[in-house]
């Protein structure tokens, strides 16, 4: 699953950088009709270029100096092309490719070899998608995590406040996502209607997500009715409930919500 997301999206960069491609021919053409000259000069160009790797193939004893004599012709057009842009006022960037992503020109990968920042925002994205879980992460995550909400009294025959008690939760919660990779675990929150259940387990998610790791988000109902139309009515069986069916077990972590509630 993981391997189809990253695939899904180096298509939509490849469709960026194709984007980017055809905007600058468009730019060129345009450029070409109204300054035949600029077409010219790029025609002599790129014809000097080809033919500084025909020297470097054939490996001359005057190699250097002949390579040395086409880069000073091909600095002299530069100039005369950029000396006529300017007279016209047009920027250099007007027959430059222009990406979406100026760190990584649409690559997701920078120079230095490193995920650009904009490809993990596209990861991130993709999972939180998958999750189910869309928006509901801004407002729920463990830095809007309040603890001011919870009483410092004990109630009952209890040992610990409700405060004292969520800072245990919170602790085994933070310690789940920090080791997620290292230990093999589940967590189960269990209570009543309104104490925070639902809330942790989106803190959870959110930060996990967040490191590119998979995770589902489904109610005890919503999973055991895709098992079931999986399972018993598979000839009639949507593309939709397939995907999902799927994500169950190829998810890196699944969150059930009201299990035992349906």
């Amino acid at each position: 699953m993981r391997q189809e997301i990253i695939n899904g999206i180096k298509k939509d960069y490849n469709k960026k950088r194709l984007q980017a491609t055809e905007d600058l021919n468009l730019r060129q053409n345009e450029i070409y009709d109204m300054l035949p000259r600029i077409r010219e000069i790029d025609r002599d160009i790129a014809k000097l270029s080809i033919s500084i790797s025909k020297i470097i193939m054939t490996k001359s004893d005057q190699m250097e100096r002949q390579i040395e004599v086409i880069r000073e012709t091909i600095d002299i057009l530069k100039e005369e092309k950029n000396h006529i842009l300017k007279k016209r006022g047009i920027p250099d960037i007007y027959l430059q490719e222009v990406y979406q992503c100026s760190q990584c020109n649409d690559t997701g990968y920078t120079s230095e070899g490193n995920m650009c920042s904009c490809y993990k925002q596209s990861l991130i994205n993709e999972l939180y998608n998958i999750s189910s879980l869309g928006n509901l992460l801004k407002k729920e995550n463990f830095d809007t995590f309040d603890l001011s909400k919870f009483d410092d009294v004990v109630f009952g025959k209890e040992k610990l406040t409700p405060k004292e008690n969520i800072k245990v939760i919170l602790k085994h919660a933070l310690e789940f996502v920090d080791t997620f990779h290292k230990r093999d675990r589940n967590l189960l929150f269990y209570g009543g209607t309104g104490l925070g259940k639902t809330f942790m387990c989106n803190c959870i998610a959110k930060d996990l997500m967040d490191k590119g790791i998979i995770v589902l988000y489904q109610s005890s109902f919503k999973m055991f009715e895709t098992i079931s139309e999986h399972k018993f009515n598979r000839s009639l069986e949507s593309y939709d409930n397939k995907d999902n069916f799927g994500l169950i077990y190829e998810s890196d972590l699944l969150i059930i919500d009201d299990l035992g509630a349906d």
